[in-house]
């Protein structure tokens, strides 16, 4: 493969942990060609595990921007080792972190890690693929179809739509 194509990860089925579990191992695979990262830190959150909030603190001692309420954004960070600990550790909580290389963004992780995109070479694409599946890495040319897919899949079988609870 030539070049650099956008991925969704798949996370269809998962549970938090999986969830968690694959954002980490997505910044894993990917740490070597990353160079640039941030995330935001939402305000501090009474369910979060104990490893998570303490690396959401590493993190918001070297935030860029903190307000009054305790939300904070990172800006862009470059190495540092305890940083990117922390930045993995906390990645899967955060409402929007991202990862760049040389060749522009690696991977976007959005909403909890509800959605998880990556940009990835052919080695890359290999390594992510051992750690998450190959099957769960989509093109994002095909997401859209799948998407779509499964949601005629879950109309048809009665379930996943939305109802009137109000009265």
């Amino acid at each position: 493969m030539k070049g650099r194509q956008r991925y969704v990860v798949d996370g269809d089925g998962w549970d938090d942990a999986e969830i968690v579990e694959a954002c980490r191992l997505v910044l894993g695979a990917v740490q070597a060609t990353a160079t640039e990262y941030e995330t935001d830190i939402p305000i501090d959150d009474a369910d979060w595990p104990v490893e998570v909030a303490v690396a959401a603190e590493v993190l918001r001692g070297v935030a860029k921007r903190v307000e009054k309420g305790g939300y904070a954004q990172t800006g862009i960070r470059r190495g540092g080792d305890e940083i990117w600990s922390a930045f993995v550790t906390f990645a899967p909580w955060a409402y929007d972190a991202t990862v760049w290389g040389d060749a522009g963004e690696l991977v976007s992780l959005a909403d909890e890690g509800q959605s998880i995109a990556v940009r990835l070479d052919g080695a890359q694409v290999e390594a992510v693929g051992r750690v998450i599946g190959a099957a769960r890495l989509v093109p994002e040319k095909e997401w859209r179809a799948v998407r779509r897919r499964r949601r005629k899949e879950r109309r048809g079988s009665g379930g996943g739509g939305l109802t009137d609870v109000g009265g």
